[in-house]
């Protein structure tokens, strides 16, 4: 009796335990984690000294917080002559909200601060900052050396810089100062952020609900034709229609556009009515046979709805996708919206008469672009982080489809969900491609297993899961070509480890069955491929550090300790296998991935061992994707283990179920708080305010417009576009000095955009006329300097005579040419 009570309900109480622990967590939070801080004002511009404040003489600073939870200020501090032994001066910050009340202020010996040093004056919590005035004010006494830095531009609009002297209070008398350079920050609370989520669905829930029925239906489809794939778990279901989903649908782009069609947002609109028509008819047929669905989905869906939830708030300050590749997607994206089709050219965006790149990811976003028209940045920033949040589903399917076990399922999605790094990272990269890749890796890992291991054959072709490895490897390699070459030694090792067994052979065949079904699918990309490059200069690397290993991925959060557990496991399956005499096949698939994981290694190790190194595939690039095999390796002798421990007394059961969920609570804050501050801020370019100057650009200026926008040299040779001025061409379709890096692949542009950009950075002095004339010269008509900003100082560019300010807003700015004839 009480050991079916603790099968029935010992994990509702398990979970009831790790809840109280968590919710005990966040109680005393404070001691455990530090509040998530993140900032909201950033005035980082700076070109001349402040006056200094002394006695009744204050300089003052207003701004107008966009969050509630106002909690610091920052400011850099100039220093007037050199530190004296003795010195007695005293320097304040002090802030004031609108009422005029003093809510924090802080007193410095200036004799303990040093020149460029950052000051932060930390605020008791303001739950209602938002929309709220509040003024900074520095103070001194008469023997005060300190002052802070400023801007010469206005460059935030809801604030003004002032000199308060007594009763008397002006803009700055002394200096040609117009803004101070400052930070605020806020912390992220529990009202604001259910807040938040609560509006970016309401806005942006059409497109995610869309994206979550497009992206499945062609796997819901294919597994209404495989009976043998029918009545599988709920959630199994789901995850191999999603990576069913993400395989054809690149397929179905590219054979339209080999028989010359395109397609068009009714056309796509056509194919998902008429395929969810097809879908739902089948389940009412069903319903109406009495056939039950499979149910208990409820934790796994629950699981995911809080791991998109965490990955929204983590772009919740962003209005781009980060990093350089994403403008690149962008790009891509909006070639294939424009034409219909997978791409063979850059146009009409670039001059690039060629296609070497994958096209998977983009054939999703641009189905849902031409089916809603979305806003272009916002549809890649919200699909690439609903993506993101689909990566347990993903790791439930495959340990589901290995172990037939929902609890395992579970919890190999919990922990991609959330306390790994990866690959809630790749948000901060804007890597969506591989992103894209790796949710149909582990549905494939599982079923070429399941290939391999089968112990009945049935040759007619829906028996099988010979179609589907075809199928999904094929969707793999138009998806993201390196992580289908990572895929390639697993089939290898896979195939060694079950060589014992018997009729092994047929598992054999059908996997080269499946390669030929593979081959066939994108055996045309193929060929384009191997014509438009050199495969044997493809292993002449001159990036210094390309292959270097990234050993900050394993000081990271918790990482180091995973690896370390997982070492442990490994040691104890091979003491278990050398020393049990029987059941060791249980074991056979770790080892697998442990081989797997090794010979990767072995292989991009390069000249460390004598081998060719190439520029397709890096170290990094690998190691990003080893969080599939780690969660799968961790969990699936834990799922051996528990059934093991499941035949025990119920009093030990019941103590396995509270030990795991006193476990897994510190694990999920741990994660949660991980999960919100995962991005990276140095890799965020494009800022908010940008995205309204694009905006006004697509509006107000010409279709031939060329705009100069800010740069750095990225990677090796290649220059990228260094804030919002490199989503100018994606967005409106204006050519720019540095547009996303495809540019590469056009020999001329390339080295043309290299001599601008080494010669633009080496200029200091564009308030010179002939700084303008030299622009106009290489035929750009206007300036973009983004929020962020770059080589484009836009204070010395308002100096330049041969240019005009046309628009300035919240530190964006864009010039126009009139260069003299």
């Amino acid at each position: 009796m009480i050991k079916q009570w603790v099968e029935r309900y010992g994990w509702w109480l398990a979970a009831l335990v790790g809840l109280l622990v968590v919710m005990g967590l966040l109680w005393k939070q404070t001691a455990v984690f530090p509040p998530i801080l993140a900032t909201d004002i950033n005035q980082h511009r700076l070109d001349i000294a402040l006056p200094t404040p002394r006695n009744d003489v204050a300089v003052s600073q207003s701004f107008v917080p966009r969050w509630n939870g106002l909690r610091e200020v920052e400011v850099m501090v100039v220093r007037y002559g050199e530190k004296v032994d003795g010195e007695n001066g005293r320097f304040s910050l002090q802030l004031r909200d609108d009422n005029n009340a003093i809510i924090a202020e802080q007193t410095y010996p200036t004799s303990q601060l040093d020149h460029n040093q950052t000051l932060t004056l930390a605020i008791p919590l303001q739950r209602q900052s938002a929309g709220r005035h509040y003024t900074l004010r520095l103070l001194g006494n008469d023997s005060n050396t300190l002052s802070a830095w400023g801007y010469t531009l206005d460059v935030y609009d809801d604030g003004e810089l002032q000199m308060e002297g007594g009763a008397l209070q002006t803009a700055v008398p002394t200096t040609n100062a117009h803004e101070l350079r400052f930070t605020t920050r806020y912390q992220l609370t529990l009202p604001d952020a259910l807040h938040y989520l609560a509006t970016t669905f309401f806005y942006e829930g059409a497109l995610l609900l869309l994206a979550l029925l497009f992206i499945p239906l062609p796997g819901l489809l294919l597994l209404q034709l495989a009976p043998r794939w029918r009545g599988m778990d709920a959630g199994a279901t789901w995850g191999t229609a999603v990576a069913l989903g993400l395989s054809t649908w690149p397929l179905l782009w590219y054979w339209l556009t080999l028989a010359g069609g395109r397609w068009t947002g009714w056309g796509l609109w056509m194919v998902f009515v008429a395929g969810w028509g097809v879908v739902l008819w089948r389940w009412w047929r069903k319903r109406r046979a009495g056939e039950q669905g499979s149910r208990g989905a409820g934790v796994l869906v629950l699981l995911i709805v809080v791991a998109v939830a965490v990955r929204l708030l983590a772009v919740r300050d962003v209005a781009f996708a980060p990093w350089v590749d994403a403008s690149r997607h962008g790009l891509i994206t909006a070639v294939m919206t424009a034409n219909g089709q997978t791409p063979t050219t850059y146009a009409p965006y670039l001059p690039v008469d060629q296609f070497p790149y994958h096209f998977g990811f983009h054939t999703i976003a641009s189905s849902l672009q031409l089916m809603t028209n979305w806003p272009l940045a916002r549809l890649l920033l919200y699909l690439g982080q609903l993506l993101n949040g689909l990566m347990p589903l993903m790791l439930y399917t495959a340990v589901w489809l290995l172990t037939r076990q929902r609890g395992a399922g579970l919890f190999a999605a919990f922990l991609v969900a959330f306390p790994f790094f990866f690959p809630a990272y790749y948000a901060t990269w804007g890597r969506f491609t591989q992103l894209t890749a790796m949710l149909i890796m582990p549905v494939l890992l599982a079923i070429t297993w399941l290939l391999l291991r089968r112990r009945q054959w049935r040759w007619a072709w829906w028996h099988q899961e010979w179609w589907l490895v075809g199928l999904l490897a094929a969707g793999l390699f138009l998806m993201h070509f390196r992580v289908f070459i990572f895929y390639l030694p697993f089939v290898l090792v896979a195939v060694f480890a079950n060589l014992g067994r018997r009729c092994w052979w047929r598992g054999a065949v059908a996997l080269a069955t499946a390669g030929g079904l593979a081959l066939l699918l994108v055996g045309v990309r193929l060929w384009q491929l191997w014509r438009m490059a050199n495969p044997a200069s493809q292993f002449d690397i001159q990036i210094p550090g390309y292959n270097s290993f990234p050993t900050s991925y394993i000081t990271v959060g918790w990482e180091r300790y995973y690896l370390w557990a997982t070492a442990v496991l490994l040691l104890l399956i091979i003491i278990t296998v050398l020393v049990s005499r029987r059941q060791r096949q249980w074991a056979l698939l770790p080892l697998t991935l442990a081989a797997w994981v090794a010979l990767l290694f072995v292989l991009l190790s390069g000249e460390k061992l004598g081998l060719p190194e190439t520029a397709v595939v890096n170290t990094n690039s690998m190691y990003i994707t080893l969080f599939v095999p780690l969660a799968l390796f961790l969990t699936l002798p834990l799922a051996r283990f528990w059934r093991w421990w499941r035949r025990h007394h119920w009093g030990l059961q019941l103590a396995g179920q509270l030990w795991l969920a006193l476990a897994l609570a510190p694990l999920l804050f741990f994660g949660l708080h991980q999960q919100i501050t995962i991005l990276n801020p140095q890799t965020i370019l494009g800022q908010p305010d940008d995205l309204a100057a694009i905006a006004w650009v697509n509006d107000n200026l010409p279709p031939n417009a060329r705009l100069a926008v800010s740069s750095w040299r990225w990677l090796g040779s290649t220059w990228a576009a260094s804030d919002g001025g490199a989503w100018l061409l994606p967005i409106t379709g204006r050519q720019t000095s540095t547009p996303p890096i495809d540019y590469i692949y056009n020999v001329e542009l390339f080295e043309a955009i290299i001599a601008f950009n080494e010669t633009a950075v080496s200029i200091t002095d564009w308030h010179n006329p002939e700084r303008a004339d030299w622009l106009a010269q290489q035929g750009y008509t206007h300036i973009f300097v983004g929020a962020r900003g770059g080589f484009f100082d836009p204070a010395a560019l308002a100096q330049n005579p041969h240019l005009t300010l046309i628009y300035h807003h919240n530190g964006v700015f864009i010039f126009a040419l009139h260069p003299q004839r």
